[in-house]
């Protein structure tokens, strides 16, 4: 009897160290470059108050970093972005690390953003509906923001040239914020990069 209870410890201890979790939350920043000016697609959060920020969020089990990053990114840009392109753009990639907080960065074409607001949305799925508006924004209007330690309650507006009509914020989100900030600091960002 103590024997039969050792092994079926001992095969509960290995089924646990066995199951497949995923690595970390993760996302992606998206940009293009023109004219010496590199554009950031940010979205607002659907009915919230956080504001604007790239794309990401939680993992779902057995998914690796990038393969959280890319799904988030998918589902988040309403699917106009395709997961395997969105992996193949980041493989090899070292994220940005802010805590647990994996960030990739992806050089995109550049596209309207009506092609990415017109995507339909499947209804049996709301992580699609996750964000409201969508807009190219310039870094060159973040950077100074980024260039100093980012206070999670404040907010850090955005020039309103570039929000769209019908937003229900016009501020970045701090946490975001913070995440770019550690990118500058770390000399991560690939625009920045010789």
């Amino acid at each position: 009897m103590k024997v039969q209870r050792i092994f079926w410890a001992l095969c509960i201890i290995l089924l646990s160290h066995h199951t497949v979790r995923a690595e970390a939350p993760a996302g992606m920043v998206l940009y293009f470059k023109l004219g010496g000016e590199v554009y950031l697609l940010l979205a607002e959060h659907a009915g919230s108050q956080r504001g604007w920020a790239a794309f990401g969020g939680g993992d779902r089990e057995g998914e690796t970093i990038p393969q959280t990053a890319a799904h988030k990114t998918y589902e988040e840009t309403r699917s106009y972005f395709s997961r395997a392109e969105l992996e193949a753009k980041i493989k090899g990639q070292e994220p940005l690390m802010d805590g647990s907080y994996a960030t990739y960065f992806a050089e995109v074409d550049f596209v309207p953003i009506q092609r990415i607001m017109n995507n339909p949305i499947p209804k049996e799925d709301d992580a699609f509906g996750e964000r409201s508006t969508f807009a190219w924004i310039p870094y060159s209007t973040i950077e100074p923001y980024i260039a100093e330690d980012i206070e999670r309650g404040k907010k850090y507006p955005i020039a309103p040239a570039f929000v769209p009509a019908g937003s229900e914020t016009n501020w970045l989100w701090p946490v975001w914020l913070a995440n770019m900030r550690k990118g500058v600091v770390e000399g991560s960002l690939p625009w920045l990069k010789n």
